[in-house]
């Protein structure tokens, strides 16, 4: 049978979701709901379901079985408590929240209700990724490298504040910190410095066109930002990211282990070790692979592979570079702020 999927956020990264829910057959879109109306309706005419402005609106009518939540960050927390206060089990987009207090609360509710909760980082379910990291447990990690360099910060009003967004740290930048966890193991404390390095004041008659943007008003993330990490295998990682319009999209991952050399593009892997060169590339339907697991799951085939908890910890560690940042730059170590239990 189906598992009937209602969808709260239907913009941006919802479209890949919902293209994805449409073409399984044990998949059925039953609800999109949206604040803005014309994004529900316009999903709904696309994929299917009724379209709602309120999700406990479509909770009542429609009764999923589970949910997917492609809201922005600052709009996490009651979607996913009164879904798990339901029983409707969740798939999450990262990140969690912007905030410890939240993501606990959340977590809580998922642990006294027993739902199961996914959480989108899909770097983790590409298969050169995991064959990576099968290689990767059988040596010593020295370094985790990684940037994650845009050409203009999206020309979204949320993500220019950072009670909204979090910052392209917690916001985008988390991919990169989650996938260093990934291979790495956890991370044990963090040093941070960052700077809004650019003017991003709007010159006389500038108007927003869409796309990534050189221009906000009253901006007030960090527009470059660099992380050391210091993982618990006793492995070092560093982050760099910034936001400071130039021309292209660069995004870098090493690894160096012992006898290893590793390179991560995308979902595509190569490295060079004792026994030779690798090169892997992912099929190209690997972005779905996170939500079809946890459709799976859902039907009791399988697990959920990136539970809330791991969303935690990888929202501590961007929570970590900015309290780092707020102490001058001393280190923070996370179990300061990972709630009880994780």
């Amino acid at each position: 049978m189906a598992v009937r999927l209602g969808f709260v956020g239907t913009g941006g990264i919802a479209n890949r979701h919902l293209t994805c829910a449409q073409a399984h057959p044990d998949m059925e879109i039953v609800g999109t709901c949206d604040v803005v109306r014309a994004l529900a309706e316009a999903a709904a005419a696309q994929y299917g379901g009724v379209p709602y402005t309120d999700f406990r609106a479509m909770y009542d009518a429609q009764q999923p079985d589970a949910i997917v939540i492609c809201t922005p960050p600052f709009a996490h927390g009651e979607i996913e408590e009164e879904a798990a206060r339901r029983g409707i089990h969740f798939f999450v987009e990262k990140p969690v929240a912007i905030s410890m207090e939240l993501a606990g609360r959340v977590w809580d509710a998922v642990r006294e209700h027993g739902v199961i909760a996914q959480v989108g980082y899909m770097f983790r379910l590409a298969e050169p990724i995991r064959q990576a990291r099968a290689m990767l447990a059988k040596r010593a990690v020295a370094m985790v490298q990684a940037h994650y360099y845009m050409p203009g910060m999206p020309g979204k009003g949320w993500w220019a504040k950072q009670s909204l967004g979090g910052g392209q740290l917690v916001e985008q930048a988390t991919h990169m910190l989650d996938l260093g966890r990934f291979l790495a193991g956890d991370v044990k404390s963090v040093v941070g410095r960052c700077k809004q390095v650019r003017d991003w004041t709007p010159p006389a008659g500038w108007e927003p066109s869409g796309g990534l943007v050189g221009y906000w008003p009253e901006m007030d993330i960090p527009d470059t930002t660099a992380l050391i990490l210091e993982y618990a295998s006793g492995a070092m990682g560093t982050l760099s990211c910034s936001l400071v319009p130039q021309v292209a999209w660069d995004n870098g991952f090493k690894v160096v282990a012992e006898n290893a050399m590793l390179t991560i593009e995308g979902p595509n892997v190569r490295w060079q070790n004792e026994d030779g060169a690798y090169n892997a590339q992912a099929d190209p339907s690997w972005v779905n692979a996170v939500l079809v697991e946890f459709v799976q799951a859902v039907q009791g085939q399988g697990t959920a592979s990136v539970p809330y908890d791991e969303g935690i910890k990888s929202l501590a560690v961007s929570l970590a570079g900015y309290e780092s940042v707020r102490r001058g730059g001393a280190a923070v170590e996370l179990a300061e702020l990972l709630p009880a239990g994780i």
